[in-house]
């Protein structure tokens, strides 16, 4: 997390960032991701949460990216 600014927040959509996750761990590291926001009028993710690259949805693709990084490397650490 907090690899972006939240933009819902710059933009005053939001007061505060979303609820932070842990989703995996990058060589013992916590990877952070935000749950985001839900639009209550349509029970949407925001747009702007959607878009944003620190939002849960990405976290899967951020894993498979680092894992594949490191099979190339050749030094997989398996957390």
């Amino acid at each position: 997390m907090a690899k972006t600014v939240c933009e819902a927040k710059r933009i005053g959509e939001v007061k505060r960032r979303g609820r932070p996750s842990i989703e995996w761990h990058k060589n013992g590291v916590p990877q952070y991701y935000c749950c985001g926001y839900i639009d209550c009028a349509t029970d949407e993710l925001l747009e702007v949460c959607r878009n944003c690259a620190d939002h849960v949805n990405h976290a899967q693709e951020d894993l498979e990216k680092w894992r594949a990084e490191e099979r190339t490397d050749g030094k997989m650490d398996r957390n």
